[in-house]
């Protein structure tokens, strides 16, 4: 099997790991499900699953009460439940397994493009040792969901995988569609920008084409034309801002998130805020990493804003790890460290990640609180 595997192209072979690690983790869900007294079914059709599927059914404008707020699926962007929707239309199943098919597809194309873009910054072996790090992450288990992380993945990995081939205006629709998918494609737009504005600024011939300033102000046009949207709806030109700050969630610069840890720190469960801490610097020192194994100022750019954006909004704080499901370029140092061991090693390496990837992936999907 090995043996085949090596003979396929290495694109192929990174989504057959990923898709064979999203297949692993379902008996480990089961059991997980059958160990704790939870439904099997259920678990795929909760938390963001629901919120998705009711705007690819009914649209924009459903509501919930909850603890004296008002949650409206306006605060979810378009793309992955037009996504759904366009599925159901086509197969007829219902909405929810149209989305995990959405999710598992894109999953595949994910870590095909997440492949293709690390090799060239690296080579072969860390290329495939990160897209497997990103499918066995333990919150990865999202992507077996109706989510949006594998198809967020997907465009911002395509959109860089492009800039590297001086596509620039492909790269600057795939940041788009990023920026219609989820509100952190501010990160790939601002970086496929900031590199065609570099370009133009070197290369004075390129300043001479129209399609160097379309595909400049293009990766924003995502995003904004979602926000000018709910505005034209719902007749205020911050109803985006008032939506997303009923779920509480808006930009503070990390203060929220330093409460938290603080909160934790002066309680009897400090020992969660020192994990906590631990768990930041660690994240600091992969970042830390990167700059110094990659000399590529896009991957560089978005995954730097990719992680401020994460920790300087506000929010439900035990979704931060899925916010940075698609930051993969944080993994390439920890598939370089792995590269250069022995196979022995990495094998053992590769079954105790597996573990722990799985087990916490069942552990977290079968409990009460949201990813």
């Amino acid at each position: 099997m090995i043996t085949f595997l090596k003979q396929l192209p290495k694109t192929i072979v990174s989504a057959v790991i990923f898709l064979g690690l999203r297949l692993l983790f379902l008996p480990t869900l089961w059991l997980a499900t059958t160990l704790r007294h939870r439904n099997f079914h259920t678990i795929f059709a909760r938390w963001d699953a629901q919120w998705y599927q009711s705007i690819a059914a009914h649209g924009y404008g459903y509501e919930v009460i909850e603890k004296g707020r008002t949650l409206s699926n306006e605060a979810f962007f378009p793309l992955f439940p037009l996504a759904e929707r366009l599925v159901h239309a086509v197969i007829r199943i219902s909405y929810i397994r149209s989305g995990i098919i959405v999710s598992w597809f894109c999953g595949a194309w994910a870590a095909a493009a997440i492949y293709a873009v690390v090799s060239k910054l690296t080579n072969e072996r860390t290329a495939l040792l990160t897209v497997f790090l990103w499918a066995v992450y333990p919150i990865a288990y999202v992507d077996n969901l109706a989510y949006s992380e594998t198809l967020f993945t997907a465009l911002v990995a395509t959109a860089i995988m492009f800039l590297q081939k001086k596509r620039m205006l492909l790269a600057s629709v795939f940041a788009a569609l990023a920026g219609l998918t989820r509100p952190t494609g501010l990160a790939v737009g601002a970086a496929v920008t900031l590199t065609i504005l570099l370009e133009l600024w070197r290369y004075p011939v390129a300043r001479k084409s129209w399609l160097s300033y379309l595909a400049m102000l293009l990766p924003i046009t995502g995003w904004l034309g979602f926000v000018i949207y709910l505005a034209k709806k719902n007749h205020s030109l911050l109803s985006y801002f008032h939506v997303q700050s009923h779920w509480g969630n808006g930009f503070d610069g990390g203060v929220h998130f330093v409460k938290w840890i603080a909160h934790y720190l002066l309680s009897r469960d400090f020992v969660i805020g020192l994990l906590l801490i631990a768990l930041c610097t660690a994240l600091i020192y992969l970042l830390l990493s990167l700059y110094r194994a990659v000399d590529y100022l896009p991957v560089l750019i978005f995954t730097t804003l990719l992680v401020a954006l994460s920790f300087c909004t506000q929010g439900y704080f035990g979704s931060k790890p899925r916010y940075l499901l698609p930051a993969f370029p944080l993994l390439i140092p920890i598939a370089q460290f792995l590269a250069d061991k022995r196979s022995y090693i990495r094998w053992i390496c590769y079954g105790v990640l597996v573990l722990l990837g799985m087990s916490y992936g069942a552990i977290a999907a079968t409990g009460h609180g949201p990813p």
